[in-house]
C-alpha cells in the first residue's frame, strides 16, 4: 500500500473495515471502526438496486452486532440506516449517535421500509396473497423487519447539536459537521490513539451536498485529518448548472401548462420532495406558471416535510429570509398533498398537473401507478431528479427501455424523459475535489467509496494526480490499520 496505511497485521488502537457502499456498490453504507477498548459502526444501511445486491441485506453481519457500543449516523436515506432494526434484532444495545433531525427522519424512513417489507413488495413481490395486518392476513416471512420492531431502534438513539466536541470513549471523541445532503445530515471528525501513544484523526464525509443548494446549509470545510474517508457518488462527472437546470425545469412545466399533459416526477420523500417545492412556490408566486395543479402524493414526502417544518435551525440564510417573509415554500396556490389511495387514485389520469410521487428511484410506491398511466402518452413528461441505482426501473427508463414491466403490466413507454442532475442532493466532481482541497494539514489516505467503479476510480487517480494524495479504493470487507 502506498503511504502510510498498511493492511491487517496484528493489534493496533485503531482499524477500519469497509463493510458496504464498497465494490462498486454506491449503497448500504457501513463502517467499522475498532478501538483498542470499543467498536463502533459509522452507518448501517441498507443494499438497493440489482437483486444480487439487495439479497445482501439478508447475510448476516461480519461481526456481533452485541459487541459493538455505538452507531454513528451520518444521515438518514435508507442506504446508511435500513439495516438498524435488523442489527438490533442480531444484539445490539448500543447507542445511536445523530443530530435530531436524524433521528426524526430515521423513524418514518424506518417504518416505511418495514411497511414495505410486511406487505412483500421490496422482494419482488413472491407472496402474492398477502393480506396487511389490518386485513386480518400474516407478515411476510421474508421480512427482515416489521413495524413492531422500530420502536427498539428508537429508544437507543442519542442525539448531539452540529459542532459539539463529544469524548464518546476513554480512547475516542467525535465533532459532527454539516455534511448539506440533506436535513440533519453530517460528516464526523473522529479522535483516537494511536499505538504510539498520539493522538490522530479521522474524518467520515457521509454523503456530501452541492454548495448552494437550497433551504440546508452548505457542507462545512475541515482544515486538519490524518485519514479521510470520502463518498464518490458523482466522483466521475461534475453537475450541470443549476441555473441551468432551473430554466428546463421551467420550460418542461410551461410546456405542460401549453399543452394540459402532465408530468410525474420520481421524487425522494427527504430534501428532493422540498426543495422541488421550494422551487416551485418561487415559479408560482413569479407569475411563471399558470393552470397547472400541483400533487405530492407521497405520504412519506409529507411526513419528511413536516419534519422541515419543525427543523428550522438547519435551514441556511435564504431560506430563512422566505420564512421571516410571511411565505411558506411548503404551502402556495394550487399544491395539495394527497394522503389517502382513494386520492392517490383520482388523480392518476388528471391533465394539467404535476404529480411528485414516491419512490425517487421508481422500486415501488405510489409513482408506480401514475407511471402505468403515463408512460404511454407522447405528450407527458417523467422527470428523474435525482441519482438512478443500476437495476431499479428508474434507471432503466432513463437509459432508454421502450418496453418496462410494472406490477405485472407490460407498459409501453413513449413518453418524454428528463433527467435534471442539477438537483442531485449529492455534491459533484469540483465539490468533492473542493471540499477534499479544503483540508490544510494534508490527510496521509484518503479512501475513496459510495460509487459505481467508474466514479470512484476517476475520483481515485484525480486524488492521486490533482491534489497529491494517497487514495485508496478498498474492496467489500477489506480491513486496515491506521497507525
Amino acid at each position: 500500500m502506498d503511504g502510510l496505511l498498511y493492511k491487517l497485521s496484528g493489534e493496533s488502537h485503531m482499524k477500519i473495515k469497509f463493510i458496504g457502499a464498497v465494490g462498486g456498490i454506491v449503497t448500504g453504507s457501513s463502517y467499522l471502526l475498532e478501538f483498542e477498548k470499543s467498536k463502533i459502526l459509522v452507518d448501517c444501511g441498507m443494499f438497493q438496486g440489482e437483486p444480487d445486491v439487495e439479497r445482501l441485506n439478508s447475510d448476516p453481519f461480519p461481526y456481533n452486532p452485541a459487541e459493538l457500543d455505538f452507531v454513528l449516523l451520518t444521515h438518514a436515506h435508507l442506504d446508511h440506516v435500513g439495516l438498524l432494526p435488523k442489527l438490533v434484532k442480531n444484539g445490539f444495545k448500543g447507542k445511536i449517535i445523530s443530530t435530531d433531525a436524524t433521528k426524526s427522519i430515521a423513524e418514518i424512513i424506518l417504518m416505511d421500509a418495514a411497511k414495505i417489507q410486511e406487505e412483500d413488495n421490496y422482494y419482488g413481490g413472491g407472496n402474492r396473497n398477502y393480506k396487511s395486518r389490518e386485513e386480518g392476513g400474516y407478515t411476510n416471512p421474508n421480512a427482515l423487519y416489521t413495524r413492531e420492531d422500530i420502536p427498539d431502534v428508537m429508544e437507543l438513539f442519542e442525539t448531539y447539536p452540529i459542532g459539539q466536541q463529544v469524548k464518546l470513549t476513554p480512547d475516542m471523541s467525535f465533532r459532527m459537521r454539516e455534511a448539506g445532503h440533506i436535513l440533519g445530515s453530517v460528516s464526523f471528525e473522529i479522535w483516537f490513539m494511536n499505538s504510539q501513544g498520539r493522538e490522530r484523526k479521522l474524518v467520515m464525509s457521509g454523503d456530501l451536498g452541492q454548495t448552494g443548494a437550497r433551504i440546508i446549509k452548505d457542507p462545512d470545510f475541515i482544515r486538519e485529518a490524518d485519514y479521510v474517508v470520502v463518498e464518490s457518488t458523482y466522483g466521475g462527472r461534475n453537475h450541470r448548472d443549476k441555473n441551468s437546470t432551473l430554466l428546463e425545469f421551467l420550460a418542461i412545466l410551461q410546456e405542460a401548462s401549453k399543452e394540459k399533459s402532465r408530468v410525474i416526477i420520481p421524487t425522494f420523500a427527504v430534501e428532493r420532495a422540498q426543495e422541488l417545492l421550494y422551487e416551485l412556490n418561487l415559479f408560482v408566486e413569479k407569475g411563471l406558471l399558470k393552470g397547472l395543479k400541483y400533487y405530492v402524493d407521497s405520504p412519506l414526502a409529507i411526513k419528511a416535510t413536516e419534519i422541515f417544518r419543525q427543523f428550522k435551525s438547519y435551514y441556511d440564510e435564504d431560506a430563512m429570509a422566505l420564512l421571516h417573509g410571511g411565505d411558506d415554500p411548503f404551502a402556495f396556490r394550487g399544491l395539495e398533498y394527497i394522503q389517502s389511495p382513494h386520492d392517490s387514485r383520482r388523480i392518476a389520469g388528471e391533465r394539467g398537473a404535476v404529480i411528485m410521487a414516491g419512490s425517487g428511484m421508481c422500486t415501488g410506491g405510489r409513482v408506480l401507478h401514475h407511471l402505468i398511466n403515463t408512460l404511454p402518452h407522447k405528450d407527458a413528461h417523467i422527470v428523474f431528479v435525482g441519482f438512478q441505482v443500476p437495476g431499479t426501473l428508474g434507471r432503466r427508463l432513463i437509459d432508454g427501455a421502450t418496453m418496462v414491466r410494472i406490477h405485472g403490466v407490460e407498459v409501453p413507454v413513449r413518453a418524454q424523459m428528463h433527467t435534471l442532475n442539477g438537483f442531485s442532493a449529492h455534491a459533484d466532481q469540483h465539490d468533492l475535489l473542493y471540499w477534499l482541497r479544503s483540508f490544510g494539514k494534508a490527510p496521509r489516505e484518503v479512501f475513496v467509496t459510495h460509487g459505481d467503479q467508474t466514479n470512484r476510480t476517476v475520483l481515485a487517480q484525480l486524488i492521486r494526480d490533482d491534489l497529491q494524495l494517497n487514495s485508496v479504493i478498498p474492496e467489500p470487507l477489506q480491513e486496515y490499520v491506521l497507525d
